[in-house]
């Protein structure tokens, strides 16, 4: 199955203590979403934005862990979208705060894995900054 990942698991090492059985398939740029911050990553629908991402193959093994990692059906709600990539998004959309550093550096790292652009990473930690 196909896991997309924005935030902390866009990390290549994170993600083989996770999941080690995960393929990565590649970076790119999701359009119409937009990464934002409430302690930790989350994506929202934005029509003029674009948010580096990752793709995994993943087993289900990794999906459970996956789940639990991000405090599913609590905290993050399981979604697919693009034909199906399974991806996690926040459910409570009225929280906004930064995140740590080291949670913010392991999404840098994440990024420069996949040769993504950090641009968009330190535009969503500039917005609280100027909230």
């Amino acid at each position: 199955m196909l896991y997309m990942s924005y935030g902390m698991n866009t990390n290549r090492d994170a993600m083989a203590n996770r999941c080690p059985r995960a393929k990565p398939l590649g970076g790119f740029y999701l359009p119409n979403y937009r990464l934002v911050f409430r302690g930790v990553a989350d994506i929202v629908p934005d029509d003029n934005a674009a948010v580096p991402v990752v793709l995994w193959d993943i087993t289900e093994q990794c999906l459970q862990a996956l789940d639990r990692l991000e405090g599913f059906p609590h905290l993050y709600t399981r979604k697919q979208i693009n034909g199906g990539w399974i991806t996690y998004m926040m459910n409570d959309k009225t929280i906004f705060g930064p995140p740590s550093s080291s949670y913010y550096r392991m999404i840098e790292e994440g990024y420069r894995d996949f040769g993504l652009d950090d641009w968009r990473l330190r535009e969503a930690a500039y917005e609280l900054e100027t909230a």
